[in-house]
């Protein structure tokens, strides 16, 4: 299989030539140390955007007495778990750019997130809403997001409490795992009614990045676990093009073939560690030929992915990643196009709920990294610490 990289106008190739990137981005080579400063001169402050999204969450939607952040503006019950998750992956980013005023915020969402945990189920794990314990409506999906949160907090924080509830998440997920239905997958919801590909490539994801701090029998057993997953979900649901389909019923059998950023985002991104660690050509060529593809999601009018802020910002962390292992611009671009986007309809108005904000912030925060020499590097040793697992 070849490794297709997306056309660029002659200007953009003109540019990578004279700062000495272009030889890195025609052979398609992995880069893992790539500095993206050269190529966001003249971009808008994205640190300071950033702020500015972050402070409106605080002051709008923060419940201070609680910890925790509220649904919407209208309704001020805390949020659910997934927006939980995004809104701890916005922190995760504001603490890394600011990490004075931040870090104490993250901690204390970190603690209030206990109401959530169900510690009383047979497989604990964190419930849509805070619970008493004992429930049944856990999504494997929502263990997942916080799982991927987590580790990222860890690497940033070396807080210890954080590594262990990563471990906690994914033991919850990973025991969806089910042989029977469909050969394999995780189930979205422990209805055990469906099996998504959003319950799944995070899992893959989440399995890699844990295993970077785990001991080697351990960590193994996730790169294995992850093989199986990333396995599954392209015989299942990946197309021609590289793209995912949604889901599948185990009810009825039938797939929905819908297209969403954030399941195709995830895939590339266990795509791409798997071959960090395994270093066979095949995920890296099936990662890009996914990347190229997800053109696919984007508005012509716009430049921006056609799909709601809060499966989007998942994409844009996805080009970033796959950005900083190949050095194609395009990717970069592609970012730095949603975020200008966002951000600018966000300047009109504010959307109404906590994740779609927090997702805003969350691309944003990812963008003033690539603007940093402090992100950068970060980004750089958690993409490195990959490579290290491998043979």
């Amino acid at each position: 299989m070849r490794v297709t990289q997306t056309v660029l106008g002659w200007p953009m190739v003109f540019a990578l030539i004279m700062v000495g990137l272009w030889p890195l981005i025609s052979a398609g080579a992995e880069n893992t140390g790539f500095d993206a400063r050269p190529l966001m001169r003249g971009r808008m402050d994205y640190e300071r955007a950033a702020t500015e999204v972050q402070n409106y969450i605080q002051v709008t939607f923060y419940l201070p007495g609680r910890g925790l952040y509220a649904h919407s503006i209208s309704d001020r019950h805390p949020d659910f778990t997934w927006g939980n998750g995004v809104s701890l992956s916005a922190l995760v980013g504001a603490a890394r750019n600011e990490p004075t005023r931040y870090p104490p915020i993250l901690n204390r969402f970190f603690v209030a997130l206990d109401a959530y945990w169900d510690g009383l189920a047979p497989h604990g794990g964190y419930e849509p809403a805070p619970t008493r314990g004992g429930g049944n409506d856990k999504y494997y999906d929502d263990n997942e997001w916080m799982a991927l949160s987590y580790t990222e907090a860890y690497e940033l924080m070396r807080d210890p409490r954080y590594l262990d509830q990563a471990q906690r998440c994914m033991d919850f997920a990973l025991s969806g795992w089910d042989d029977t239905a469909l050969g394999g997958g995780i189930w979205w919801h422990v209805s055990r009614k469906s099996k998504n590909v959003c319950s799944n490539a995070p899992a893959a994801e989440a399995c890699l990045r844990l295993a970077c701090y785990l001991p080697p029998a351990k960590a193994s057993e996730l790169i294995s676990m992850a093989k199986r997953i990333v396995a599954w979900t392209d015989k299942t649901f990946r197309d021609d093009r590289g793209l995912y389909s949604d889901s599948i019923s185990t009810v009825t059998g039938k797939m929905n073939p819908a297209k969403l950023t954030y399941n195709t985002a995830l895939m590339i991104r266990a795509l791409l560690g798997l071959y960090r660690i395994t270093g066979d050509q095949v995920y890296f060529q099936e990662a890009i030929r996914s990347a190229d593809s997800s053109d696919w999601f984007l508005d012509p009018r716009t430049h921006a992915y056609r799909d709601a802020v809060k499966w989007s910002h998942l994409m844009v962390e996805a080009d970033l990643e796959i950005f900083r292992a190949t050095g194609n611009a395009h990717y970069l671009q592609r970012a730095m196009d949603n975020a200008d986007y966002e951000y600018a309809k966000w300047k009109q108005m504010p959307p109404n709920t906590a994740i779609d904000n927090a997702s805003i912030a969350r691309v944003l925060w990812l963008l003033a990294d690539m603007q940093s020499a402090g992100g950068e590097k970060f980004w750089r040793q958690v993409d490195r610490r990959m490579t290290r697992l491998g043979p």
